[in-house]
């Protein structure tokens, strides 16, 4: 039982994994943290004697030093030699270079047909070359990540089983709890995330008028979805997320706010989101001349209140 408040909750066990796994990816950002990629894909593992399983997703962390998660959601409900026998095949199959090509090609495919996870992949690799990148990436042994609802001595056994390091088989525990007497619509999550979040820090204070920041278009995906990406060291320029501000331009004025942050992410955090994008279309479409490469100057007129856009 789980008191909050005054208020019981009581430990909620899914019907069946496609229950619990619902759950589990909507909170996929707050276990794997800000520098995670999910992939709710079903890409099936084959090894070379031709068995094969299907892992529930695939996860890219990109850090200084990126690495990848094969990820399974298991029931503690079942047997160790279910988990054990999941696991060894998803050893077994990134083991064979035609799946770890097969892998690459996938992965490569769902990054171009999504511009945001483009985005947030090319500002992390610059202009490493996207599919030599997956390619790198997945030759590496990948961590193994079980996420479970109660982690028990039967999952552990189940891993020491596995001739794998270690150091790459990692068990998430991700209880839930719903409010007594309504269920799922109310509830509380209790896990302990792979990756610490980062800490937010003190809004910046020394924003004067006049300061200037300086915004590269570095990707066609600016120009088609009418954006500014904003660097990560300069986010502090700006007002907290979704708190709207007005910029000055030569077509009149514009409202808008930093968006582009994980679900969750709390209205007027400082260091929440990474671009501009709202109301902004109008101002491409009266600048058609605007290319990849090209610079934009943002003025500040009034602090977190007020700013100038122009063309450098």
């Amino acid at each position: 039982m789980l008191l909050i408040d005054g208020v019981t909750y009581e430990v909620w066990t899914p019907a069946s994994e496609d229950d619990f796994e619902q759950v589990v990816k909507e909170h996929a950002k707050d276990i794997f943290g800000e520098q995670s990629i999910y992939f709710d894909i079903k890409h099936k593992l084959k090894s070379k004697a031709g068995k094969s399983s299907i892992p529930d997703g695939l996860v890219i962390i990109l850090e200084d030093q990126p690495h990848w998660h094969i990820v399974e959601m298991e029931l503690s409900s079942h047997a160790y030699e279910h988990i054990a026998g999941q696991v060894s095949k998803f050893i077994n199959g990134i083991k064979s270079s035609s799946t770890q090509k097969d892998i690459v090609d996938t992965l490569y495919q769902e990054i171009n047909s999504d511009e945001f996870r483009k985005l947030r992949l090319r500002k992390a690799i610059g202009t490493t070359d996207t599919h030599k990148f997956l390619a790198d990436l997945i030759s590496e042994p990948a961590m193994l990540t079980i996420i479970i609802e109660k982690h028990t001595e039967e999952v552990d056994e189940a891993l020491n089983m596995l001739a794998y390091p270690p150091q790459n088989k990692k068990i998430v525990e991700f209880r839930t709890f719903t409010r007594e007497g309504v269920g799922l619509d109310v509830h509380a999550h209790l896990f302990e995330p792979l990756y610490p979040p980062t800490p937010i820090k003190e809004a910046r204070t020394d924003i004067a008028p006049n300061d200037q920041l300086e915004i590269t278009l570095r990707a066609p995906s600016f120009i088609r979805f009418h954006l500014f990406s904003i660097p990560k060291t300069s986010r502090g320029f700006f007002p907290g997320y979704k708190i709207p501000f007005e910029l000055e331009t030569d077509i009149g004025e514009i409202e808008t706010y930093v968006i582009g942050a994980p679900a969750g992410t709390q209205v007027a955090d400082p260091h929440g989101g990474t671009f501009i994008q709202a109301n902004l279309a109008q101002w491409y479409r009266q600048h058609p001349s605007i290319r990849v490469g090209d610079k934009v100057v943002f003025e500040v007129i009034e602090p977190m209140k007020r700013y100038r856009l122009k063309i450098a």
